[in-house]
């Protein structure tokens, strides 16, 4: 089974996440953070986040960049540092229309930029291609 870390600290947001997980029918473990440096523990396995059956490595992350802690810029930056996890998919999915927003994030390394959907079946469709290009048997991951 493939995991999905959502760093996200709105609760509508998390349980959109949620919803929209089970109306997709994906099969991949959620697991959720709420700030930037609890993503980074996370993906550190440090802390609560030791025992790697319980919160198994991502094989994708879905990263906010407005966050508490470390941003998502520096979550991103932080990511693309670690050797194990340089060519992890970080998929941002933020409600910055800042055009600066984006091409820092692509330039730090975003593997896509998506705005948050205004409703469910965006999301949905976020989700899908997510799984199809880097979460499949046939995905790009490494």
């Amino acid at each position: 089974m493939k995991t999905v870390l959502l760093v996200e600290d709105g609760e509508v947001e998390i349980r959109a996440m949620r919803m929209a997980f089970e109306r997709t029918g994906l099969q991949h473990r959620l697991g959720i953070v709420r700030d930037g440096d609890e993503a980074v523990k996370y993906l550190s396995g440090e802390g609560i986040y030791t025992n790697r059956t319980v919160h198994p490595l991502p094989d994708a992350v879905l990263l906010d960049l407005s966050i508490p802690g470390r941003n998502g810029h520096q979550v991103l930056q932080w990511i693309r540092t670690q050797p194990n996890l340089k060519k992890l998919p970080v998929v941002v999915l933020t409600g910055s229309f800042n055009t600066a927003d984006y091409r820092n994030a692509m330039s730090e390394g975003a593997t896509s930029y998506h705005l948050k959907p205004e409703n469910a079946a965006g999301l949905q469709t976020i989700l899908t291609e997510v799984s199809r290009k880097w979460l499949s048997s046939s995905g790009s991951l490494p």
